[in-house]
């Protein structure tokens, strides 16, 4: 039986200096990486044994033909139960091969009592289980193969709860006979409401799906469990605690409004669509300027590489294949300091940028009907090799693995969704390929495909609509189960969206605001 999940989040708080527990974490830090890697390498090993067998083989084969006739035939219900009979056997096999998270709880005991005991029980069952969720992805195709952790480069480690171990006591942390407060500002009015809940236990009720139907539990705010998390900031290493809380967050005074919210999000914009409200915005405006930065960086450091070993570089620049031994100079390993702390600043101005926009867009609806998008394929590059019709060269293989890096639109999607759940709202995901928005015009009620290039939406000989802002009207009026928009709704709101889309559409050329990739032109 599984077990019961309520709702939780995080509070992040820094510790206090003490050089006594500092010294503990950073030693515990070190017993976790090489716990880490001990289970991460018998999974492998044991991965390896395991595909030889041919049964192996034999049920692999069986269940890619099986899943290859399910693409042409998706509801046979023959199919269906053969593919799940093959994946029992998948599964019996990789049981016996002790592929499972809980092998690693008993791999990890004699590593544990190598190391004297030193790290609690709790906190090297909870590493080890996330080697197994890093390895989990590999066993089952989502991922080509996992990392070791280096020394290090271990930077948390957490329990499974708050009674043993590294736990949070009265406003401080405690180990053993160890104990450092918390630093919680004054002026921080969103910890200090946090902690009174704690202390105060205030209780709240959620719901649970249980037997069939609803059921409301009753509980109150509590830690949950503590992790702790290495930091290095401006140079130098600090410490932080990251409570997980049993409860759900303080609201800020945040309210959702009501109606329906279509939201087409590509890889860098997102086109919004309510009865009241069109906007076409960039996701994570704000890292821009840091992406820049970040980027002279890079090149300050490729130079200085070059610089001091030219010998494992061809003479048209290209790197030399095999093993090579690499110098580095002060410099560099200057560059690569700044380098991790313009990372860490876009990491934090992204979160914050999105969390902004969340907010804006929670005000103008309840319920969003946004599509889904493979943002993980879409970084990645293209297999095919292609040469352009027009200038006879290679057609270049990147994607949009940068851009998804900097501006994380699947981040995005996830805090919206977090955020409308709590306030009671909802978050219909809509299959892209069936909803077809980009190619559905509901004045002629027809399917017409347009290429990428094309951004704009001809309605009829006087009317074009951009065709982000378009694709979000139509999934603003979907169906209920999200397959297709429904032409009496577009009929009804065409008119006051076409008001408002023109607003947006001026306010932009007026602002000479540059969207990208939504075919806005203005005269600089």
């Amino acid at each position: 039986m599984s077990k019961r999940r309520s709702p939780s989040f995080v509070l992040s708080l820094e510790l206090r200096k003490d050089p006594a527990l500092f010294s503990v974490i950073a030693n515990n830090l070190e017993i976790c990486r090489v716990m880490y890697n001990t289970v991460l390498g018998s999974y492998l090993k044991l991965e390896t044994q395991m595909k030889r067998e041919r049964k192996y083989k034999k049920y692999i084969r069986q269940w890619k033909a099986v899943s290859k006739k399910l693409e042409q035939d998706h509801e046979n219900p023959s199919l269906i139960q053969d593919k799940k009979h093959i994946e029992a056997q998948l599964s019996d096999l990789r049981k016996k091969y002790q592929l499972t998270e809980y092998a690693s709880h008993h791999w990890v005991k004699p590593v544990r009592q190598h190391f004297g005991n030193r790290v609690n029980a709790a906190f090297a069952q909870k590493t080890v289980s996330r080697a197994w969720f890093a390895f989990r992805e590999k066993l089952f195709g989502k991922a080509q193969k996992v990392h070791f952790i280096q020394k290090g480069k271990m930077k948390s480690f957490e329990g499974k709860t708050n009674d043993t171990g590294w736990r949070y006591i009265d406003r401080h942390i405690v180990y053993k006979d160890l104990r450092t407060s918390l630093i919680i500002k004054k002026h921080d009015a969103y910890a200090q409401q946090v902690i009174s809940a704690i202390e105060e236990k205030e209780p709240f009720s959620y719901t649970t799906r249980d037997k069939g139907g609803t059921k409301t539990i009753d509980d109150h705010t509590r830690v949950k469990y503590v992790r702790i998390v290495q930091k290095k900031i401006r140079g130098k290493i600090r410490y932080f605690a990251d409570l997980v809380i049993n409860g759900y967050p303080p609201s800020k005074g945040k309210a959702i409004g009501k109606g329906r919210v279509g939201l087409d999000i590509g890889t860098s914009s997102l086109a919004v669509s309510s009865l009241s409200h069109v906007s076409l915005v960039n996701l994570a405006e704000d890292v821009q300027p840091v992406s820049d930065k970040i980027r002279l960086v890079q090149r300050k450091m490729d130079r200085s590489k070059r610089a001091m070993n030219p010998e494992n570089y061809h003479a048209d620049g290209t790197i030399k294949r095999g093993m090579k031994t690499w110098v580095f100079s002060k410099r560099y390993h200057i560059l690569r300091s700044s380098l991790k702390a313009l990372h860490r600043k876009q990491a934090v101005i992204r979160k914050q940028s999105h969390q902004r926009l969340a907010n804006e867009i929670l005000g103008f609806g309840n319920q969003f009907n946004i599509e889904t998008m493979n943002f993980k394929a879409l970084h990645l590059r293209k297999k095919e090799t292609t040469i352009s019709a027009k200038t006879g060269k290679y057609i270049r293989k990147r994607r949009f693995g940068k851009t998804i890096g900097h501006r994380a639109p699947a981040m995005f999607v996830s805090i919206l969704e977090e955020k409308a759940k709590r306030l009671g709202g909802s978050l219909l995901k809509v299959n892209t390929h069936r909803f077809k928005a980009s190619q559905y015009c509901h004045q002629r009620n027809t399917y017409v495909k347009k290429p990428l290039s094309e951004r704009w939406h001809r309605i009829d000989e006087g009317i074009c609509i951009q065709r982000d802002l378009y694709a979000a009207f139509l999934l603003m009026n979907s169906n209920a189960k999200g397959t297709k928009a429904d032409r009496k709704k577009c009929l009804a709101t065409f008119d006051s969206f076409k008001r408002l889309h023109n607003q947006e559409v001026r306010q932009i050329v007026n602002q000479q605001k540059i969207i990208f990739n939504s075919g806005i032109r203005f005269q600089s």
